[in-house]
């Protein structure tokens, strides 16, 4: 049987680039990986909710079950809100039991929302539970990052060259991507990993681990394993090979 085929999804203001050295990781070690555009990042005008975002990802994966392929799905940040909703229905055992091949296999988080059905980052028309870093212009209807916070925020441990590098290619996030709200929690029906990143802001780590922990009380879940990392918010542009290892190793007896 082929190998699991991996689906990256990118956080706000970041595009599918950022995968780009896990993606050649990937490679090396013999695995595939897709890496969507998600419409709520960087759209004209921006998207008025993340309802494109939930199309493109179930689109993404449903092509690749279509092939029969496994599928496991990586979400960084803000995308593990989009994620854990798109996938009702495309876990391995729902799709075995009405005899259709392939299946989403396991949902990895990286320092991303694992959070429940019924989540809303901020309530609508405001911008409740935003850091200051988060610039947002109401009239425009997105949020950006200044290049300025850009190390503070997602690149912790990275040098001051690749950081104005990276920092070209963030984009204006929509603000109705942030009003919307979770109606799915794929981690309590497809086998889970949540991979922490220590060297992230200390308030990030705190609310990952707080995260995972009410996820785990809130009911059934199949939150399986908790991977604790020495690196900021992006482990997959700062250590791209330790991920791509680390998220083989997810998979290993799986495929």
């Amino acid at each position: 049987m082929s190998k699991p085929v991996f689906v990256l999804l990118h956080g706000a203001w970041h595009s599918p680039k950022c995968w780009d050295s896990l993606i050649t990781a990937l490679g090396k070690a013999g695995y595939s990986a897709v890496a969507p555009a998600l419409p709520s990042t960087g759209s004209t005008p921006p998207t008025p909710d993340w309802s494109k975002d939930i199309e493109t990802i179930r689109k993404t994966v449903e092509d690749l079950l279509s092939q029969e392929n496994d599928v496991v799905v990586v979400a960084h940040s803000f995308s593990g809100m989009t994620g854990g909703t798109a996938l009702e229905g495309l876990d391995k055992e729902t799709r075995a039991s009405k005899g259709l091949k392939g299946g989403v296999i396991r949902l990895i988080y990286i320092a991303a929302f694992l959070v429940p059905e019924g989540f809303q980052y901020s309530a609508h028309g405001t911008r409740d539970n935003m850091v200051p870093e988060m610039i947002t212009d109401f009239d425009a209807g997105v949020i950006t990052v200044a290049p300025e916070h850009a190390k503070d925020m997602f690149y912790q441990e990275l040098d001051d060259a690749t950081i104005a590098e990276l920092v070209k290619d963030l984009r204006p996030q929509s603000f109705g991507a942030f009003w919307s709200t979770t109606t799915y929690a794929a981690w309590r029906y497809i086998p889970t990993t949540y991979i922490l990143c220590l060297g992230d802001k200390p308030s990030t780590v705190v609310a990952a681990r707080y995260l995972v922990d009410t996820a785990k009380a809130s009911g059934p879940h199949k939150i399986e394993k908790v991977v604790e990392v020495d690196a900021g918010h992006s482990p997959f542009i700062s250590k791209p090979e330790w991920t791509a290892e680390a998220l083989i190793a997810e998979i290993s007896g799986q495929a």
